[in-house]
């Protein structure tokens, strides 16, 4: 009884770790080298991705500052024209708003 016990507690280690070796193999010999080209192609993806996205956030970036610095010249540039026509008007009526 015990040898029989014996016998089938060595067959079921045995088959576990031929079950386990084949599995490793097959990983490390095929499945790890497919894995690893699925990986590098898809982080070339997502890098082309990242970049386009970075570019274009870039160049709205870019866009919105030059806009937004045109608008702020042209308000500062004609300020700066009703700012002397206001000082010479009052200078000469001595009247309106006084500059702050």
């Amino acid at each position: 009884m015990l040898t029989q016990v014996f016998v089938i507690l060595l067959t079921s280690l045995l088959t576990s770790v031929l079950t386990l070796t084949a599995a490793w193999f097959a990983f490390d010999r095929y499945l790890k080298s497919r894995m690893w080209t699925e990986v590098d192609a898809k982080a070339d993806e997502l890098g082309l991705l990242l970049k386009q996205r970075v570019s274009e956030g870039v160049r709205e970036g870019m866009g919105n500052g030059l806009s937004d610095l045109r608008e702020k010249a042209t308000k500062t540039a004609t300020r700066g024209g009703i700012d002397m026509l206001e000082e010479s008007l009052n200078f000469w009526f001595r009247g309106g708003r006084e500059k702050d």
